[in-house]
């Protein structure tokens, strides 16, 4: 099945909001509590949470790349995303 630009955002908002829960709950951001959980260093005593963060997060991850490659990768008004450096922001 193909997604479209809307099955993505759609899919990709829900991610985004399942993931809030998650940090908010348990106060640790989805990409530290994710290579936590990947690395097995996360000591989760079986959490159900955990499994469904890591996948909220999966999915996220995952609808980030489907949108770059058909609505940024594929649109001319974008003709020059791929040399534009995105970088996180530090405040102090």
């Amino acid at each position: 099945m193909k997604l479209t630009t809307a099955d993505i955002l759609a899919d990709l908002h829900a991610a985004e909001n399942d993931c809030q829960l998650f940090e908010k709950k348990y106060g640790i951001l989805s990409e530290y509590f994710y290579a936590a959980y990947m690395n097995g260093s996360l000591e989760d005593n079986g959490n159900p949470d955990f499994t469904l963060w890591a996948g909220a997060y999966e999915i996220k991850l995952d609808r980030e790349k489907s949108y770059r490659n058909l609505v940024v990768m594929q649109s001319s008004l974008f003709a020059d995303i791929p040399n534009l450096k995105i970088e996180h922001v530090e405040y102090q």
